[in-house]
C-alpha cells in the first residue's frame, strides 16, 4: 500500500488517523514515488499484475497511460467499475426485450465525473463503437453529468488524454461531453 498523504487538515490533526499525516504529494514528486514503487514490484515479481485503486481522478488516467505499455496494470476504480456498470447496462437492455443490438440506441447518462464515471462512460462508448463501427453514433447518446447535475466540461482535458490513448478522434469526445442544446433524457 502506498500512502502519499492527505490535504484534509482534520485528518492530519486527528490522533486516531493511522495514515501519513502530511500534505499529499503532487506533480513529479508524486509520480516519482509511483515510479519507484512500480519498479520495485516489477524487479521482485516481473510477471506481476498491478492493481491500483483510489487514485485521484487527475492521476487515474495519467498513470494508466504512463504504465500501460510497460507492464500489466489496471485501475480498479476506472476499469473494474466500468466493466460491472457495462454488464448492468447490457443486462438492462436484454431484460427490456430487444436484442443487445439495440444498446447503441439507448441514451446513457453517467452521473459523476470522477475516475469511475469517466471509466464507465469510456467503456460504454467503446462497446457501442465495437457494435456499430461508428464513433459518431456512440457520441450522440452518451452524457456525462457532474455531482451538481451540470453538464460536465471541466474534466475534458484529462478525459481527452485517456481517449486519445484509445485512438479516438477529439471531435467525437467533444460531441458527447459538450452539449449546447436541451436534452430530453426520456426519449
Amino acid at each position: 500500500m502506498l500512502d502519499v498523504g492527505t490535504n484534509n487538515l482534520k485528518l492530519i490533526e486527528d490522533p486516531l488517523y493511522l495514515r501519513l499525516r502530511q500534505p499529499r504529494l503532487e506533480g513529479e514528486e508524486y509520480l516519482s514515488i509511483i515510479d519507484e514503487f512500480i519498479k520495485a514490484v516489477l524487479t521482485s515479481w516481473p510477471k506481476a499484475i498491478v492493481q491500483v485503486s483510489l487514485f485521484q481522478k487527475k492521476w487515474a488516467f495519467e498513470t494508466l497511460k504512463r504504465y500501460r505499455e510497460r507492464f500489466c496494470m489496471f485501475n480498479d476504480d476506472v476499469q473494474r467499475t466500468a466493466r460491472v456498470a457495462l454488464a448492468g447496462l447490457l443486462g438492462t437492455v436484454r431484460a427490456q426485450g430487444p436484442s443487445l443490438d439495440d444498446f447503441p440506441n439507448h441514451k446513457i447518462v453517467v452521473v459523476g465525473a470522477g475516475s469511475a464515471g469517466l471509466g464507465v462512460l469510456s467503456m460504454a462508448v467503446q462497446a457501442v463503437v465495437r457494435m456499430t463501427g461508428n464513433a459518431e453514433t456512440a457520441a450522440l447518446n452518451f452524457f456525462l453529468l457532474d455531482k451538481d447535475v451540470q453538464f460536465c466540461t471541466s474534466f475534458l482535458a484529462s478525459f481527452i488524454l485517456f481517449v486519445q490513448s484509445l485512438l479516438w478522434s477529439f471531435r467525437y469526445v467533444k460531441s458527447f461531453l459538450l452539449c449546447n442544446e436541451d436534452v430530453d433524457f426520456m426519449t
